[in-house]
């Protein structure tokens, strides 16, 4: 009976360390998480309204390579996947790996839409340009955001893992003492 009771409360102990607990000090609250995540599929539908009006096959007419036909492709894809990732960061803004997936098609993003916006400025529009340079913008604002916020959320989660473990430590030395009834 008395090993039940240590086991259940190491368990109630530890639980707490995996989730349960309060959310740090110094950490990004969850609303302002979901706020970024609300941001960030706003620029990225910003974003797609104005690449519908670029248009890459016409500049090969006037010498553009055909790489700018393949990017715009992909970054509408990429773009997509950034939707979607960020949409899952609003739901799961405790996630790592969520907001890791979301930095990194937030980069990749950025990065193409910048090359793009190159593109457009030489052989389109400087005026559609600018509107990409300004998604581009939002996007570099939100990643810094999100990077400070994964450092956190890593920290959070390296702290409660060491008390996790010291705690089962404790809890197994505990154990061990004690006499089998």
């Amino acid at each position: 009976m008395r090993l039940f009771f240590v086991v259940v409360l190491c368990g109630l102990l530890c639980g707490g360390f995996f989730g349960l607990s309060a959310q740090s000090e110094g950490m990004l609250p969850r609303w302002e998480v979901m706020e970024l995540s609300k941001s960030i599929v706003e620029s990225v539908d910003q974003a797609k309204s104005v690449l519908e009006q670029v248009r890459p096959k016409e500049w090969q007419q006037d010498g553009a390579p055909s790489a700018y036909v393949d990017q715009y492709e992909s970054l509408g894809i990429d773009l997509g996947n950034l939707r979607l990732s960020a949409e899952a960061l609003g739901r799961q803004p405790e996630k790592l790996s969520v907001v890791i997936d979301t930095l990194l098609w937030l980069d990749r993003a950025s990065s193409m839409v910048g090359s793009m916006a190159g593109g457009v400025r030489r052989y389109q529009n400087a005026a559609v340009a600018d509107l990409l340079d300004a998604a581009v913008g939002n996007g570099v604002a939100a990643m810094a955001t999100l990077k400070e916020y994964m450092r956190q959320l890593a920290v959070d989660q390296e702290a409660a893992m060491e008390i996790a473990h010291s705690e089962a430590q404790r809890c197994r030395e505990r154990l061990a003492t004690q006499p089998r009834d």
